[in-house]
């Protein structure tokens, strides 16, 4: 989710509050960092820091992973760097600015609690060479802030197509099976509209729906009329309270054809749990469901809210990503349950 220009940024605005001669900063590339090669962001980096005094260095062996070692750490990193630092035209940059960020891309997370050290800088160092200098390591994975844009949500968006489309399996199958199974589930979605289609018809609506979508990530459910499950999920959620949704939840987990056996060990999504009912719920089997309802609100707002970015602020990337991933791990979870 963090980008070469969000880093760069973030340097830019740290390095008017600072006078050390040396500031490292730390960021971690993942699948979801664009580019998400180490070799690949650091030459980003160079490209937007042409005419800053910054290096950014793809760190290959393991460092900083123990709190005594962040002195030899910091002073090998700096090792690596001294044929870069001693080029022009970076060197000019740093004599000119008195000072050098350093940049340690890593596909590893940051995880010491201590992040400062004093270090002795080289006597080859361009400024203050052999001063002994207290250095801290900055994680911006967790610092820098972006627009919701930034969000991959057509990944939330394909796993909710992929849920509508095994509930609607699972709905069908339990139509053929035993109306019974299903018929509270559907009477319970159209009960806030009296001219809504019944049974066969409504699940019919909603296989068109998912046949006319021609890429999965582009899949928006709506919170009005949509035929689709997930779009009539998110209404209901959003119509109700947590312990009104009990009993939606216990008839989704019956037209699903959920038993308590079959999801005793599931992992909810924070959000799930967040919202809670105030009894709780009765059975592993409305659990569950009361956690696909909720995982498919806070996926659809969020998609939402990402594409009218402009109205909001910016967020921490970690938790913006970490939200997303809870969600999509919780969809992919009910998806495979119901493909099973």
């Amino acid at each position: 989710m963090i980008g070469p220009t969000d880093v760069v940024e973030e340097v830019r605005a740290r390095r008017s509050r600072s006078k050390e001669p040396v500031r490292v900063y730390w960021v971690t590339v993942t699948q979801e960092t664009k580019p998400s090669g180490r070799g690949e962001f650091v030459a980003a980096m160079k490209h937007l820091t042409s005419s800053d005094a910054v290096c950014a260095v793809a760190l290959r062996t393991e460092r900083f992973t123990h709190p005594d070692m962040v002195t030899d750490d910091l002073a090998r990193t700096i090792e690596d760097i001294k044929d870069d630092i001693l080029t022009s035209p970076l060197k000019e940059r740093i004599e000119e600015t008195g000072s050098l960020d350093v940049v340690v891309v890593s596909r590893l997370s940051f995880k010491l609690a201590i992040t400062s050290s004093p270090l002795q800088l080289p006597e080859w160092f361009p400024v203050s060479p052999g001063r002994l200098v207290e250095v801290s390591v900055t994680d911006l994975t967790l610092a820098v802030t972006v627009p919701l844009s930034k969000l991959d949500t057509g990944k939330l968006c394909r796993l909710l197509f992929d849920l509508d489309q095994a509930l609607s399996r699972r709905i069908r199958a339990g139509l053929e099976k035993d109306p019974q199974l299903v018929n509270s589930f559907l009477d319970q979605l159209s009960a806030a509209d009296k001219n809504a289609p019944r049974y066969e018809e409504r699940l019919v609506a909603v296989e068109e729906k998912l046949k006319a979508i021609k890429n999965p990530r582009d899949f928006r459910p709506s919170a009005g009329r949509s035929p689709t499950f997930t779009g009539q999920i998110w209404r209901m959620a959003n119509g109700k309270s947590a312990d009104g949704l009990v009993k939606f939840a216990k008839s989704l987990s019956r037209a699903a054809q959920v038993e308590s056996g079959d999801v005793d060990d599931f992992q909810e999504a924070l959000l799930a749990v967040l919202a809670r009912p105030s009894q709780g719920l009765p059975g592993a089997g409305a659990r569950w469901a009361f956690n696909v309802i909720m995982s498919v609100q806070g996926a659809c707002r969020l998609v939402t809210a990402a594409a009218h970015a402009d109205d909001y602020g910016e967020y921490p990337a970690w938790l913006l990503r970490s939200l997303s991933l809870d969600l999509r791990k919780s969809l992919a979870n009910a998806v495979e349950l119901l493909g099973s």
